[in-house]
């Protein structure tokens, strides 16, 4: 491989004039602006071809969780673009109204009333008190996400609904903020410029759950869209992704369902030695197409 070797891109959704407190979303014209100068200065490849020597520097794009604008908005412009992309899909939010956890804390934090200054959060057994309002939502979202992230995604949604009923206010995603069904999820797997890939049942944070937890939701997720699509998954994309959102454990249970590669969201370049369990990838944010320009400059020579 080349010195520069393989960047990995970490995208989320493709969407524009929406509610984006988590810094998720891609406009359309940046992400077809996106491509354009990945195409121009790399060669778009796939998961499959990492470890494989290469002429040019190549790049890889992957989409992670399951939005349902992976179809609708970031597969035809990567269609017309001729560039493959990954989704990683969370298997147990196919067709569930309830969608993901983050984007109904999103939903529930706008809505709260306006008297309220705190928030009784259930974590676990017991309850955590925190103060709302003071920095604005994007610091009460940090503040209560950091709580619920190491909790079982059941618990999580528990202490949501708990939250919602003491408010009386509505906890619902965004319509916007829509997952695949599985009939999506069809659709998404016939294209011949999309690849399906896992990431666990439930999205839950991996690091210090029980190995055989950990080996159910990787394992599951795997097993639930083989049998959905009809074809193998190949590759994992460990939820959160950072360094401390998983563990040993959780690479040995990716390893054991046979899984051929599997991404985190530690910063770098994938090179030839790189651990195929262990892809470094790089996360994109709505940037124009000068600045994603300037930070591919940057990713390269870093």
């Amino acid at each position: 491989m080349r010195r520069n070797g393989t960047l990995i891109l970490c995208y989320h959704r493709v969407a524009e004039g929406v509610e984006d407190p988590f810094y998720l979303c891609v406009s359309p014209d940046n992400f077809a602006a996106h491509l354009e100068e990945m195409l121009r200065a790399r060669e778009p490849s796939t998961l499959a071809d990492v470890s494989v020597p290469s002429r040019r520097p190549r790049v890889v794009v992957t989409f992670d969780d399951g939005y349902r604008d992976n179809l609708t908005n970031a597969l035809p412009i990567a269609e017309s673009k001729g560039a493959p992309i990954t989704v990683f899909v969370t298997s147990g939010i196919l067709g569930n109204h309830n969608g993901l956890w983050w984007d109904r804390l999103g939903t529930l934090l706008r809505s709260r009333p306006s008297h309220v200054r705190e928030i009784d959060l259930p974590v676990g057994d017991r309850n955590v008190r925190l103060p709302l309002g003071s920095s604005g939502i994007r610091a009460d979202l940090d503040s209560v996400r950091r709580h619920l992230l190491p909790l079982r995604v059941t618990e999580i949604e528990r202490a949501l609904d708990a939250v919602s009923e003491q408010w009386q206010v509505d906890s619902a995603p965004p319509p916007d903020a829509g997952t695949l069904t599985p009939e999506d999820l069809l659709r998404l797997a016939a294209s011949d410029t999309a690849t399906i890939g896992a990431h666990t049942v439930d999205h839950v944070r991996l690091r210090d759950r029980p190995a055989r937890e950990q080996q159910d939701t990787i394992a599951g997720s795997k097993g639930e869209l083989e049998q959905s699509i009809g074809r193998a998954v190949s590759h994992f994309a460990y939820p959160f992704g950072r360094r401390d959102d998983f563990d040993d454990r959780s690479v040995d249970a990716v390893r054991s369902a046979a899984f051929d590669t599997a991404c985190t969201t530690i910063p770098g370049t994938a090179r030839s030695s790189t651990d195929p369990y262990r892809l470094p990838r790089r996360l994109v944010m709505d940037w124009g197409r000068l600045r994603f320009r300037v930070q591919m400059q940057r990713w390269r020579l870093g």
